[in-house]
């Protein structure tokens, strides 16, 4: 009998551990729209600016501009890349907020760049990391 009590006994236990399972809940996942620390790259502004000047392709017209009709010349101008910074500073989730309608070579180096990047400092609430939308405008000169 006490053999009996004892192996129901371990059963139970072991059972009840082997349902135990972590999941994320909707508050792990959110996206804090207004976060109290928002997310940096690391360097800061400055380094931004110097990746995106030294990773971004130099994009231009052929010299001789006769040789492609008006209509299908490059257009630079200023377009926004939207992305989501991780709890763990990677990047997802790129899409472009704001394309450039004439230069499609813009829109697609814009896009590899930002994929590229490195890992930022996540924003924070309440001493936390979370995640948190990026828009980032990127502005092409097509000569």
């Amino acid at each position: 009998m006490l053999k009996n009590t004892l192996f129901l006994f371990l059963s139970l236990v072991l059972s009840s551990l082997s349902y135990a399972q972590v999941t994320e809940s909707k508050i792990d996942t959110a996206i804090v729209t207004t976060p109290e620390i928002d997310a940096e790259y690391i360097g800061g502004f400055d380094g931004l600016v110097n990746y995106l000047a030294t990773n971004l392709s130099f994009i231009g017209n052929p010299k001789n501009k006769r040789s492609v009709a008006k209509e299908e010349r490059l257009e630079g101008g200023r377009l926004i890349v939207r992305f989501i910074i991780e709890k763990d500073g990677s990047i997802t989730h790129v899409k472009l907020e704001t394309k450039l309608p004439k230069c499609e070579p813009c829109n697609q180096d814009a896009i590899r760049v930002v994929k590229n990047m490195p890992k930022w400092k996540p924003a924070s609430s309440d001493g936390k990391a979370v995640r948190t939308y990026v828009r980032l405008p990127i502005v092409f000169d097509v000569d």
